[in-house]
């Protein structure tokens, strides 16, 4: 069973859910597991906020146990960019991560600091390095 719902709490330290049903007169559903792309070696992190519109899937007993497969766009929470060819992050605060697989150009734009940790060295290597453009 496949359901539109908003998340009306989260649990951070389990990457889990409720979420509001409104098709099933506004009930809350239990706890659900938030799908990522990986968990164990490599880790993903990610949480709808409260009010996200989300797709889940129940199993066969009904609402009791289910996953969050993902937020979904609506009228009110639009794409933030129309291209087949863009991979593209907007967090809250306006900062952008970008990448363009047509124009080959990967674009940060950072509202704060960036913050860059090696364990061993950082090479940048480019035609043309401006530093202060």
């Amino acid at each position: 069973m496949i359901k539109v719902g908003k998340v009306v709490a989260v649990d951070e330290k389990t990457c889990r859910c409720r979420v509001q049903l409104e098709d099933n007169d506004g009930v809350v559903t239990y706890w659900l597991p938030i799908i990522v792309n990986k968990s164990q070696k490599d880790k993903f992190y990610w949480l709808p906020d409260i009010g996200e519109e989300v797709l889940c899937a129940f199993l066969e007993h009904g609402i009791e146990q289910g996953f969050v497969l993902g937020a979904i766009y609506n009228e009110k929470d639009t794409v933030p960019v129309v291209s087949k060819d863009k991979y593209h992050i907007r967090f809250e605060d306006g900062t952008t991560i970008e990448y363009d697989r047509k124009s080959h150009k990967l674009s940060i734009n950072c509202v704060g600091d960036v913050e860059i940790v090696a364990q061993g060295n950082i090479k940048i290597v480019g035609t043309r390095i401006d530093l202060n453009p």
